[in-house]
């Protein structure tokens, strides 16, 4: 079965972090302030005992913030980056440079809390990106939602590579990702819609003049449908983006919840397909996102034709 999409839309990590060994250090120069003061008040012994508390003091400080001596062993480069549910966006010159799935090896996440009135908040959450040759390192303040990524992120990359299948069974792959998918997938999806196959399959309906297809969803459509959008078996030929497609073209709006639940996917082909699709049903923008969202995962020519799919589909 395939792992559970992605629970994130976007997690923007800020160079860092620098402060680990500063904190020790201002910790232990307190606690030799008030040492001094308590030499002067109550002799030797005091200020011994007063050490020992800033040394304890600092131990237990550097426990609650771990990160700040493992940031030399890890010897990451510090840079501002975005996690996607499509993989790592890195700052690079005037673009970001992306890091897909398949390219990273490991994520670490290191989450740091603090105590406000006896209750407990996280403070810091603090990330190590590892690939075959680099590591990138960035904080964000506040808990983060990546644990689902720790778990699953060989299972990312996998279903990320799977091929996107031209109909509704998977039995004929596209070409990508060496070449663009979109294209090809929307032409035969349209193409499908008007088959006799596709009618008796689906239990397509004929259409009213006022209608760009001639042929409507009926119930049988949504549940064949439905089926396909929701299937977690894993396929290394995905049919889901033609499903989609389809239904958008039969402006199956019945079929908007399955639609939404695929705009994470790991798989920015089918993420971008399922958006498209929402778009066209009318879904709003803050359900599911926008194409521009994907784009840096996506070739040129696939987003162009989303978009202009997508765009078509308003008001039909």
């Amino acid at each position: 079965m395939l792992a559970p999409a992605p629970d994130f839309r976007y997690v923007g990590f800020f160079p860092g972090p620098r402060h680990g060994l500063g904190l020790l250090g201002g910790v232990v120069a307190a606690g030799a302030g008030v040492g001094a003061g308590i030499w002067h008040t109550f002799g030797p012994r005091g200020a011994f005992a007063s050490g020992l508390v800033a040394l304890a003091t600092a131990a237990y400080s550097m426990q609650r913030l771990r990160w700040g001596l493992r940031v030399p062993r890890i010897a990451a480069r510090s840079v501002p980056m975005a996690i996607v549910p499509w993989g790592l966006l890195v700052e690079h010159h005037d673009h970001p440079r992306i890091l897909r799935w398949a390219g990273i090896t490991r994520v670490h996440i290191e989450t740091t809390f603090g105590r406000d009135q006896a209750t407990d908040s996280a403070l810091w959450s603090y990330v190590v990106i590892e690939t075959p040759r680099e590591r990138f390192m960035g904080h964000t303040p506040g808990a983060v939602p990546l644990e689902r990524l720790t778990v699953h992120l060989d299972a990312y990359a996998s279903e990320a590579a799977h091929s996107i299948a031209l109909d509704l069974d998977g039995a004929q792959a596209g070409r990508g990702p060496e070449e663009p998918d979109c294209e090809p997938l929307l032409r035969a999806a349209r193409a499908y819609v008007q088959t006799s196959s596709a009618s008796a399959r689906l239990g397509l309906e004929a259409a009213g003049y006022r209608r760009i297809t001639s042929r409507v969803a009926s119930l049988r459509t949504l549940d064949t449908l439905r089926n396909i959008l929701r299937d977690r078996t894993e396929r290394r030929v995905d049919p889901r983006p033609f499903a989609a497609i389809v239904a958008a073209e039969l402006d199956a709006r019945g079929l908007a919840n399955e639609l939404i639940a695929l705009v994470q996917s790991p798989h920015p082909i089918v993420a971008a397909v399922a958006k498209a699709a929402c778009q066209r049903l009318g879904v709003s923008h803050s359900r599911v996102g926008t194409l521009d969202e994907v784009a840096p995962f996506l070739m040129e020519s696939d987003l162009v034709t989303l978009q202009a799919w997508a765009l078509a589909g308003r008001g039909t």
